[in-house]
């Protein structure tokens, strides 16, 4: 799966009018694996949402951009702790939780506005 992400991002950044550098926001299992092995991405916002493999503990630790975590505090499809225990591992020394009441489905509109912020200040 990160190979063909990878491959897309070399596509995208070949195009003239695009450049860097890059950011990453969605799924937290996907954005590990690639804020790892991808130098080009300088920060990520995830989504705390769904299952996260033990394995992925280690990579996160190995995850040293700036972060920015989105949490649906009463997501009825993850548990809480293990979420928070995966917050806790990332290595990086610039990271902010969002911790937002209601479901899965419930994220609220301004965390657009707050993750595009974010970018804005760390892609420059």
């Amino acid at each position: 799966m990160t190979a063909s992400l990878t491959t897309g991002l070399d596509a995208l950044l070949s195009l003239p009018e695009i450049g860097g550098p890059v950011g990453y926001e969605g799924m937290t299992a996907i954005g590990i694996r690639l804020a790892v092995v991808e130098p080009r991405i300088s920060a990520a916002v995830f989504f705390g949402g769904g299952f996260v493999p033990d394995t992925l503990f280690e990579a996160a630790r190995q995850v040293t951009i700036p972060l920015q975590f989105l949490l649906q505090w009463d997501d009825e499809g993850v548990e809480r702790q293990p979420t928070l225990d995966l917050f806790d591992a990332f290595g990086t020394r610039e990271k902010t939780l969002h911790a937002n009441l209601g479901g899965h489905a419930g994220v609220p509109w301004f965390e657009v506005d707050d993750a595009a912020r974010f970018f804005a200040r760390h892609l420059k």
